[in-house]
C-alpha cells in the first residue's frame, strides 16, 4: 500500500497537498489553515476520533481522498519499526451518547502500517498522512477496504489509533481550528474498553488537521440547505454542551 507522506511546516502546521497518483475529488472537509498551537496526545493503543460534517449536502458523494496531520516533540522514536498507526472512518449510527450517536458501522479500516518518524520525513516535528484512492480501495492486512460504491454520509467520524510507543515515546495530534470546509463540534469520541465516550478538553475546541476529498456535482439550491442545517445541528450540539 502506498502512501505519500508530505511536508508540513512547523511554522504554519498546515497541510501540504501537492498532486498525487490517482483520482482526486472535490474538497468536502478541510480544516488545515489555522492551527491553535495546541496538540492532543494519544496514550498508547487507544483509539481516538473527530466526528466531522461534510461541507456539502448533495449525495451521491464518494470519498477519493484523505489525510491528517500528526506530530511528535522528539526526533527519532524509540524504536523507528515499532510505532504503528491504525486510521478507521466510521458512519455515526452507533448508540447514543450524551445525546448523539457513537461511531457505529466501519467503512474503512487500514489496518496496522508502521509510522514514520515525523522530522525524518519533513525535517520538523509535524508530517502528514495521504490515503489516496489506491490506498483506500486496496484490501489491506487486518483493515477494511473502502467499497468504491460507497456514499459518504453527511457526518461520520475518522479516528487514529497510535501502538508500539516505548519509553518517551510520543505522538499526538495537531488542534485545528476553525475549518475552511466543512463543521466540527469541537468535541472528540474516545473508545474507552468497547464503549465510546464524547469528551471535551479544557484547551478548548479539539478539531484535527484533516482534508477529505470526494466526487461532487455542481452545486445546486438543495447543496445549500442540507449545508445550512448542517450548521444549525453544529451550533445546537455546541451549545448544548457549554450548557
Amino acid at each position: 500500500m502506498k502512501r505519500l507522506i508530505l511536508k508540513a511546516m512547523a511554522a504554519s502546521a498546515g497541510i501540504i497537498l501537492a498532486s498525487s497518483v490517482g483520482v482526486r475529488g472535490a474538497i468536502v472537509y478541510q480544516n488545515t489553515s489555522h492551527p491553535t498551537g495546541q496538540i492532543l496526545n494519544f496514550p498508547n493503543a487507544n483509539e481516538i476520533g473527530e466526528q466531522v460534517w461534510l461541507g456539502t449536502g448533495t449525495t451521491p458523494m464518494y470519498l477519493t481522498n484523505f489525510s491528517f496531520e500528526y506530530y511528535s516533540p522528539y526526533v527519532s522514536f524509540t524504536l523507528i519499526t515499532n510505532v504503528q498507526a491504525d486510521v478507521r472512518l466510521y458512519v455515526n449510527n452507533g448508540p447514543q451518547t450524551n445525546g448523539y450517536n457513537a461511531p457505529g458501522t466501519k467503512f474503512y479500516d487500514s489496518g496496522l502500517f508502521t509510522l514514520d518518524n515525523p522530522w525524518s520525513v519533513s525535517g520538523t516535528n509535524s508530517a502528514t498522512e495521504v490515503f489516496n484512492l489506491s490506498d483506500l480501495q486496496s484490501v489491506p492486512v487486518g483493515g477494511l477496504a473502502l467499497n468504491p460504491n460507497f456514499v459518504l454520509p453527511s457526518n461520520f467520524t475518522f479516528t487514529v489509533t497510535f501502538s508500539g510507543m516505548q519509553g518517551a515515546d510520543t505522538v499526538a495530534l495537531p488542534v485545528f481550528n476553525p475549518p475552511q470546509v466543512g463543521f466540527n463540534a469541537g468535541d472528540y469520541w474516545y473508545d474507552v474498553s468497547g464503549n465510546w465516550e464524547l469528551l471535551t478538553n479544557s484547551i478548548g475546541n479539539i478539531a484535527f488537521g484533516a482534508q477529505f476529498l470526494g466526487t461532487a456535482p455542481e452545486p445546486s439550491v438543495l447543496c445549500l440547505g442540507a449545508l445550512g442545517a448542517a450548521a444549525v445541528a453544529v451550533m445546537a450540539r455546541r451549545r448544548q454542551r457549554r450548557g
